[in-house]
């Protein structure tokens, strides 16, 4: 794979999430040219930059997501948001994706004026710091030698390796390490867009833990349902710690829980996500 520019990168990856106007709250946004299926990251940054266009204060505090249906590379997709309420405090909006009058995903988001009040939170987990770590895109190889991801926008350090599975007593919870090889634009709604962008990334981390991969589809794996808040008013400017667990599965559907953490150990971001997850079926 060749080298990329990182700041070229990090630009492509904010031109993807944008969305233009088509409409009265309507919006398109390019689905990218990946074969398969459209990435959910994809469609929840896009809905979160739709939605916030139509927000008096653009704090994106949380949103959840029905997958409908997987998006097709290629194919435009089409944003219509519904203003739901505006209030003192809290703005409601539901965004319906599209791709040629097909529904893929279903998104209520929550925009929030932030105010004073109760603050806590639990300590960060205990993990190496990011400079004790290497660029797992050049560290890690498949048996050819070759990357295992394309180079992109993102920088990722594992602790372990990213085929790990947890031996007998040891914890099932995946560490990784996360920045943008560039600096993102100096706009919070751009931050918020890629923080949930990135929140779907290898979000069956947890199952991988447990199980690895022998033996399972992954055409056949795909995001059920998503959630996501942003405790903070959240900015992507350096490290993040992605800590990402699956503490309970059942009829080939798994539950993750991913937390984000910024360098200094303020959590900023939790996701909620169930997941088909199914192993290779004999073929007649």
């Amino acid at each position: 794979m060749p080298e990329e520019d990182p700041v070229a990168s990090v630009a492509r990856l904010v031109h993807l999430l944008e969305v233009e106007p088509s409409g009265i709250d309507r919006y398109t946004g390019e689905s990218g040219q990946e074969q398969g299926r459209v990435f959910g990251g994809l469609v929840l940054g896009q809905a979160a930059i739709a939605a916030c266009r139509t927000a008096p204060d653009p704090t994106l505090h949380s949103l959840h997501a029905y997958f409908l249906r997987g998006g097709k590379p290629g194919t435009p997709i089409d944003y219509q948001v519904e203003r739901v309420r505006d209030g003192r405090t809290f703005t409601s909006r539901r965004v319906l994706a599209r791709q040629a009058g097909d529904a893929i995903c279903d998104i209520m988001l929550s925009y929030v004026h932030p105010e004073d009040g109760i603050s806590h939170q639990d300590p960060m987990p205990d993990a190496p710091d990011p400079d004790s770590l290497r660029d797992s895109w050049e560290t890690w190889r498949d048996k050819d030698g070759k990357p295992l991801w394309p180079r992109g926008p993102v920088e990722w350090r594992y602790d372990e390796p990213p085929d790990y599975v947890a031996k007998p007593g040891e914890a099932t919870k995946q560490l990784i390490w996360m920045r943008t090889r560039a600096p993102l634009p100096d706009d919070p709604v751009v931050h918020a867009a890629a923080l949930a962008f990135i929140s779907d990334e290898g979000s069956l981390g947890g199952v991988e833990r447990r199980y690895g991969w022998d033996g399972f589809s992954g055409y056949a794996s795909a995001s059920l349902d998503h959630a996501f808040w942003l405790h903070r008013p959240a900015r992507w400017d350096g490290w993040l710690l992605m800590v990402t667990d699956t503490p309970v599965a059942h009829s080939a559907r798994a539950h993750t829980i991913r937390q984000l953490y910024t360098r200094d150990g303020v959590h900023v971001a939790t996701m909620a996500q169930e997941a088909i997850v199914r192993r290779e079926r004999p073929r007649p």
